[in-house]
């Protein structure tokens, strides 16, 4: 069997030749992964000794499609080690180490009493030698490729880190007087989901504030108004809505709902100021049992 001569290669003719052996060992590796998540250890290393070979051959560069006998492995694995010492690879001790481990803790040998951490540091030889292969075969082009599209992620990870810093900083925040429960409370009226109400105890009436990050201007309310959906026996009346800049009152509307409707049923109040901190929804009647709200929008 020829060596192969490392030394005047090219690199990215070998990446083509060796493909299939390195293909054949990320799948195995993946397939032991998957196995040892369900505590299959012994199937487990049976796909990591599968991974071992297809690498040992990626090096030696085997030819032959017939299974190797107990000497060609020996003499393939030392081809894959001097052309590994070739190429840099700087753990070559553990790894010949890892080689002689596996041939001790063989496929036949593998019972269901095996403790996986026997078999972990030849697991961990065949994933860093996985990776040191495909970095190593895979052409500069294609590493160069690879960097970008990482760069790229990475930075669009971060816009996206940032972007939901911003959005969670900037939420307003609900606080109420008093709640129904804690499936009924303040948050409700901002979730954007009318199946959830913010409901205040039974003939009580109270007011329930939206606060913001930093000052806004606010031109309309939009008020959801609850009906209690599995009783239909509770839902605002009439409402005030005051407008504050840190503790002054800049601006203050008045409005009502008709009556307890099943359906959505939606009040819209102007209420046009500028540097608003908080929105104050005042229950002042309600129908039935008690009072709440679905949602509220400021504009």
């Amino acid at each position: 069997m020829a060596s192969f001569d490392f030394a005047r290669c090219n690199v990215s003719v070998r990446f083509q030749a060796v493909k299939a052996a390195i293909t054949q060992a990320r799948r195995e590796l993946a397939s032991s992964r998957a196995l040892f998540r369900e505590g299959l250890v012994s199937e487990c290393h049976r796909h990591m000794l599968a991974a071992q070979r297809a690498l040992i051959e990626a090096w030696c560069e085997r030819r032959s499609a017939e299974p190797a006998s107990s000497s060609e492995r020996a003499t393939d694995q030392e081809l894959a080690l001097a052309a590994l010492a070739g190429a840099g690879y700087r753990r070559l001790p553990r790894l010949r180490a890892s080689l002689v481990a596996s041939e001790n803790v063989s496929e036949a040998s593998l019972g269901a009493d095996t403790a996986w951490r026997d078999l972990q540091p030849i697991w961990a030889e065949v994933e860093r030698l996985s990776r040191f292969t495909m970095r190593y075969f895979t052409p500069p082009e294609e590493r160069l490729r690879a960097r970008r599209q990482r760069t790229v992620l990475a930075v669009l990870a971060a816009v996206v880190v940032v972007i939901l810093v911003r959005q969670i900083r900037e939420r307003p925040r609900a606080h109420s007087s008093l709640d129904y429960s804690d499936n009924h409370a303040a948050a409700c009226v901002l979730d954007g989901l009318g199946a959830t109400e913010w409901l205040l105890p039974d003939d009580t009436l109270g007011w329930v504030d939206v606060t913001f990050p930093s000052a806004r201007t606010v031109h309309r309310v939009r008020l959801f108004n609850a009906h209690n959906v599995f009783y239909l026996d509770r839902a605002t009346g009439n409402v005030r809505v005051t407008a504050f800049s840190e503790k002054n009152v800049v601006a203050t509307a008045s409005g009502g709902f008709k009556r307890l409707d099943p359906e959505q049923s939606i009040l819209d109040l102007q209420l046009e100021a500028k540097e608003v901190t908080r929105v104050r929804v005042e229950v002042l009647s309600f129908f039935k049992r008690g009072a709440g709200l679905a949602e509220i929008e400021v504009y």
